[in-house]
């Protein structure tokens, strides 16, 4: 009878673990879906900086391509945004934030059209253009916050944190594409566009740190040799013309070059992202099998096997030792105190990489929400808020995140 109990939780153990996964699974063409119509944005946002920079006198062929480019990939995603409750996912337990994520991100999606009207016909300020797809692009990235924010596996969740700092990362590389272009096509930088390259190069560097402590070595690997190529030591060389020259002042700069290395250098990352993306869909249908076929990490007889009957005996140096009793069976079979151990080893080794991804996320949405609170109160910059956060951490001694929950905290208590 205590078998039959034990069989019967050990087949509702891996029916919901394969449930998750199966969910995961779907999740992850999700991710998959929006980094693509994500970095077509990204190149429709550079684009049009370029175009608007200009005055209409450059870009205008490339930005029908991007634009259209962009309208293929937006219907793909709405088409899975607008069926990601259906029953595949019946009984998900992410919860109203998920949900809510979803709908800011369709919303988001239907600005596109009205945004594009301006563009074409002049309307509209290169850098405000830059502002409105940048947040069109972070309701989409959103969603794949939520999504490694609540996968359960260990693996898995640092595989798709690892893959959202990268993309991420390729945002900022993004918008300084778009910030530099529309600065060089419209003729000089402004001291705000200066402050804005600076920042959006130390986000790149921090994020990239994020994406080394989560992603495979080979990852890493490949992420260095993008970040040594040509097209890097371009953008590189580019920046710091950008810099030395100053505000309002000529830079020698061409805006087809400063595109074309700033995309290349984009596109580098592009493919390390697609190569992660497809390695999480086979991670997650390698678990899914595994749990399909019942491996839940706790071996345990089919249904229809004999239990074997097995005794404890006193061993030397008052070790415990497992001993079978039938016949076939080999002599000492293993120390139960090794069992133990490694059972519990194997379970806190789990629950801390699972807890450091998780917490890691966790900070940087904090800081984010913190970032936009003193950015609301105070009327200033992304780059300042993280400036003021830091500079405050350092007088109190405290991490910036403490901080930040400070604030956030604060901001709830005034809102009720």
């Amino acid at each position: 009878m205590r078998m039959d109990f034990i069989e019967r939780f050990r087949r509702s153990a891996c029916l919901c673990r394969a449930r998750d996964l199966g969910q995961l699974v779907i999740l992850s063409e999700l991710v998959r879906a929006l980094s693509e119509l994500i970095h077509a944005l990204q190149k429709e946002r550079g684009a049009s900086s370029i175009f608007l920079g200009s005055g209409g006198t450059q870009f205008a062929v490339r930005l029908d391509v991007r634009v259209r480019d962009c309208q293929a990939l937006e219907q793909k995603v709405r088409e899975r945004l607008e069926h990601v409750d259906d029953d595949a996912l019946d009984g998900m337990r992410f919860g109203a934030r998920f949900y809510g994520r979803i709908a800011m991100a369709l919303t988001a999606l239907d600005t596109l059209s009205t945004l594009r009207t301006p563009i074409r016909s002049l309307q509209i300020a290169p850098q405000d253009s830059v502002r409105a797809f940048t947040d069109i692009i972070g309701a989409l990235l959103a969603v794949g916050y939520e999504i490694g924010d609540i996968a359960a596996d260990p693996q898995i969740s640092r595989a798709l944190i690892a893959l959202i700092n990268l993309s991420q990362a390729k945002e900022y590389a993004g918008q300084e594409r778009a910030t530099v272009g529309a600065a060089v096509s419209s003729g000089q930088f402004r001291a705000a566009d200066l402050e804005r390259l600076r920042y959006l190069v130390t986000a790149q560097k921090q994020t990239f740190a994020i994406f080394a402590d989560f992603a495979a070595e080979d990852l890493v690997d490949a992420l260095n040799e993008t970040l040594g190529s040509s097209a890097a030591a371009a953008v590189e060389r580019m920046r710091g013309m950008a810099m030395d020259a100053g505000p309002g002042k000529p830079t020698g700069l061409f805006a087809d070059a400063w595109y074309e290395h700033a995309t290349s250098r984009i596109d580098g990352l592009r493919m390390i992202e697609e190569r992660m993306s497809a390695e999480l869909g086979r991670l997650c249908a390698l678990k899914l099998g595994e749990a399909s076929r019942g491996s839940t990490g706790l071996e345990l007889p089919p249904a229809d096997a004999t239990a074997p009957v097995a005794v404890v005996f006193g061993g030397v140096g008052g070790e415990s030792a497992l001993y079978g009793l039938d016949p076939g069976a080999p002599g000492p079979l293993r120390s139960i105190l090794d069992v133990v151990e490694d059972q519990s080893r194997r379970i806190s080794d789990v629950s801390a990489q699972l807890e450091s991804a998780r917490a890691a996320l966790v900070e940087r949405k904090l800081i984010d929400r913190a970032k936009g609170v003193l950015m609301d109160s105070r009327g200033i910059s992304e780059k300042a808020a993280y400036g003021l956060l830091r500079d405050t951490a350092m007088k109190q001694n405290k991490r910036i995140v403490q901080v930040a929950e400070a604030i956030v905290s604060t901001a709830e208590i005034l809102k009720a």
